[in-house]
């Protein structure tokens, strides 16, 4: 069971490390909101990937047949979340640095980026591809390989995650003074992002 553990690691860290959209929001939460809420954003991406990991590992083909028949439709209802994410980043003031964050804070940040996540109909078939290269995601596989291939997966992309928050807590305290031109930037970027699934990623 340790070596399908190991080989999901691998494909949730290679998985997650591209990055785009959901790395810069989570990365944003860290230095503006603080390390628990962008360990929340990163929990959400990885709860996503672990899901789409099962999808592969346990060969459900139904799961990844309606999302390939409804990609497009899926592909333009997350480009509008993110357009109005990032627009909702860009007009708001990012909060004092003594601010105490609500509790409820914490899970619509996972919620958000765990929906987010899962928009992108993509990111099944790049765990289909990585899993045929790895030799998994058979029918025949067993219950317990595929479980653990996923929680393998779940780990990887967490790993990934967590080194993303705790380096926007380093970079928290280096850019105080610049809290509203980061986030800002970071909506803007993350507004063109979403109009790039919206009108040209087919």
């Amino acid at each position: 069971m340790l070596g399908f553990f190991l080989k999901g690691l691998t494909i949730g860290a290679v998985i997650a490390m591209p990055f785009g959209p959901v790395g810069m929001l989570c990365l944003q939460r860290a230095v503006v909101m603080g390390l628990r809420v962008g360990l929340s954003s990163g929990l959400g991406a990885a709860a996503a990937d672990a899901f789409y990991g099962a999808v592969a590992a346990f060969g459900l083909t139904f799961v990844s047949d309606f999302l390939a028949e409804h990609a497009a439709i899926l592909q333009i209802g997350g480009g509008l979340f993110l357009m109005a994410m990032g627009l909702r980043l860009a007009m708001g003031k990012p909060p004092h640095k003594t601010v105490e964050v609500p509790k409820r804070r914490y899970a619509g940040a996972f919620a958000s980026i765990f929906l987010l996540t899962l928009a992108n109909p993509m990111t099944v078939v790049a765990f289909l591809a990585i899993f045929a290269g790895f030799g998994l995601g058979h029918a025949q596989s067993r219950a317990g390989e595929a479980a653990a291939v996923v929680s393998g997966v779940f780990c990887g992309s967490m790993v990934w995650w967590t080194a993303i928050a705790f380096g926007g807590r380093l970079l928290r305290y280096r850019l105080l003074a610049h809290m509203r031109t980061i986030q800002r930037i970071c909506g803007l970027l993350v507004m063109a992002f979403g109009l790039w699934a919206v009108f040209f990623e087919r």
